[in-house]
């Protein structure tokens, strides 16, 4: 009987592991010492790179992959807890993938102590959350963009906000603003962040029969590589510039082309789907703003005048 009792056990075992390696979670089970040392981890740990083995052979602590800035943190929040003995509790951090990439994570953690309260396990159920963080952070971008656009009054500063809202977007590393003139058609660029010199001498300035002029007096927004959007010969001395995906966002007011984004990606080849509709969010909140500076500052010029 209890050898059969045993083989029960053992079955139900692998039944719970697999049904555990087919959720879209980690589960771990660590022991409560430095940097938790890990007694069991599940498949799913590859979707962060590693391997089960690197981890339970103790190659690997979890405390090793916790991101350097959240590790301290971890470290007392799960301090805390054991002192004033929770049974279990929930916080998110960041993790490095064996890659490099940042990730967040949801992590419920259970506390396992003995009857004299001593710890003998840490239990871990490890969500990957990182879209869902994304997501609320491009909100938060677009929530502090507009509170500070509705007192800016000044466009070299509206400018500023603008392009730097665009660089909290994780994926966007570079970006400049290009003013069109109102009687030329040629565009200029107003500011700009990340950029080389070299890329600020070549692309500084398109006259309005340049390709680059045309494809943004289209209207519409142009997502492709930067090596895709090397127009002409001139742009060549740009081939060796480090940007992938980038993106060109005409800025309209009405139906009229004012201004346009030039905003690139030194890690990512594509723009994700709530990347673009933050950063055209802004672009037409832009408009708006642009439009009503330039319209004050002509007033301030005329009252000026008539008083000189």
């Amino acid at each position: 009987m209890s050898e059969q009792a045993l083989c029960s056990a053992l079955e139900m075992a692998k039944e719970l592991i697999s049904v555990i390696n087919k959720v879209p979670v980690t589960v771990f089970l660590w022991r409560p010492e430095k940097y938790w040392p890990a007694e069991f981890v599940s498949e799913n740990i590859r979707q962060f790179g590693y391997t089960i083995e690197e981890f339970t052979s103790g190659k690997l602590l979890y405390g090793n992959i916790v991101h350097p800035d959240d590790l301290e943190r971890v470290e007392r929040e799960l301090s805390r807890r054991i002192e004033e003995d929770y049974v279990d509790f929930t916080h998110e951090y960041r993790v490095l993938t064996r890659g490099g990439e940042v990730r967040w994570v949801e992590e419920r953690t259970f506390i396992e102590a003995d009857e004299n309260g001593v710890v003998k396990y840490l239990k871990g159920i490890i969500l990957d959350i990182t879209e869902r963080k994304q997501k609320e952070k491009l909100l938060y971008i677009q929530r502090d963009l507009g509170i500070a656009l509705s007192t800016s009054e000044d466009l070299h500063e509206t400018l500023g906000l603008l392009l730097d809202s665009c660089l909290q977007i994780d994926e966007i590393d570079a970006g400049g603003i290009y003013l069109i003139d109102e009687e030329t058609g040629d565009m200029s660029l107003g500011i700009y962040r990340g950029f080389s010199p070299t890329f600020v001498e070549y692309a500084s300035h398109y006259s309005a029969s340049s390709p680059n002029a045309k494809l943004v007096m289209i209207g519409q927004p142009v997502y492709k590589q930067h090596i895709d959007l090397l127009l002409t010969s001139r742009d060549d001395a740009l081939r060796q510039e480090n940007l992938r995906a980038t993106a060109i966002l005409p800025v309209k007011h009405g139906k009229k082309v004012i201004a346009a984004f030039y905003l690139a990606s030194e890690r990512e080849y594509e723009l994700s789907d709530s990347v673009r509709t933050v950063i055209e969010t802004i672009a037409t909140q832009f408009g708006v703003f642009i439009s009503r500076i330039r319209l004050e500052e002509k007033l301030k010029e005329c009252v000026k005048k008539r008083n000189s």
